[in-house]
């Protein structure tokens, strides 16, 4: 499950609604995503404030943010039933948003808990 150099800067080139896209795609096919985590978490805030919980298809994206405030922080696979059954509850039972595909550049791709979640089973249904 290793990404290339190569794959990445083409995949971070991509305009938002491809990498979401994509980002639902590889998170359903591998049945897991990928998060920050040191003692917690890693989150970061939109410029309004809202808190967002940053996400990634793959380890190697995730691994593109470990700096500054994170700088400690690890790379952590999140299972996709975790996820549907206990992450995405939690960020809408706290108004956290989905930080699909961050990056310390461009922030994330917007799409807010229901969206994801809809588009995560909806992408699921069709290997079942």
């Amino acid at each position: 499950m290793s990404v290339s150099q190569k794959q990445i800067e083409a995949i971070l080139k991509l305009p938002a609604p491809k990498r979401y896209s994509h980002f639902i795609k590889k998170v359903v096919g591998w049945k897991l995503l990928w998060a920050l985590y040191d003692d917690g978490w890693a989150t970061s805030e939109t410029d309004d404030g809202e808190l967002v919980f940053p996400l990634w298809p793959e380890k190697e994206y995730a691994e593109l943010c470990i700096l500054g405030d994170w700088v400690n922080y690890q790379p952590e696979p999140i299972d996709l039933d975790e996820v549907l059954d206990s992450i995405i509850p939690m960020l809408r039972e706290r108004g956290i948003l989905p930080g699909v595909f961050f990056t310390m550049h461009d922030g994330s791709v917007n799409a807010d808990v229901d969206e994801l979640e809809a588009d995560l089973r909806e992408e699921l249904a069709k290997y079942e």
